[in-house]
């Protein structure tokens, strides 16, 4: 059931962007946390998911938001890093970005920070902003 969701929501945030790093990003947000990045991440507090506006809701909420601005950054630089693949590891502990073109490192890089950033944070997560209504941020 995990995986039919998995892939209807990453369905309707765009095909095109769905075989880039955004299946690498649950990967790699699922490893470092120990959670189900979709479930737990997807649509959490106003800026987990996709867009965001309004103030973030806690320190997870402004990891994604930290996410957000690193991404539109890259864009600047005519990268897109949703549709970006990249290589990385996560060997004891450690999460590394591994070679590839200039944009795909630096998609890692935001990608990295964000999973590091929620780690980071795992007290601040709050269930009641779990698909939180973007209504209300």
């Amino acid at each position: 059931m995990n995986s039919l969701l998995t892939l209807a929501v990453l369905f309707a945030w765009g095909s095109s962007s769905a075989h880039g790093s955004l299946l690498q990003l649950h990967k790699m947000i699922s490893e470092v946390t120990g959670k189900n990045a979709l479930l737990h991440y997807g649509f959490y507090g106003c800026y987990c998911g996709l867009g965001g506006k309004g103030q973030p809701k806690d320190a997870t909420d402004r990891c994604c938001h930290l996410h957000d601005t690193c991404y539109q950054e890259l864009l600047n630089y005519h990268c897109d890093a949703k549709k970006q693949n990249y290589h990385y590891s996560w060997h004891h502990g450690r999460l590394s970005c591994g070679q590839g073109s200039w944009c795909a490192y630096l998609s890692c890089e935001c990608d990295r920070s964000l999973a590091l950033c929620l780690r980071r944070n795992i007290r601040s997560y709050r269930k009641h902003y779990r698909f939180y209504p973007n209504s209300l941020c």
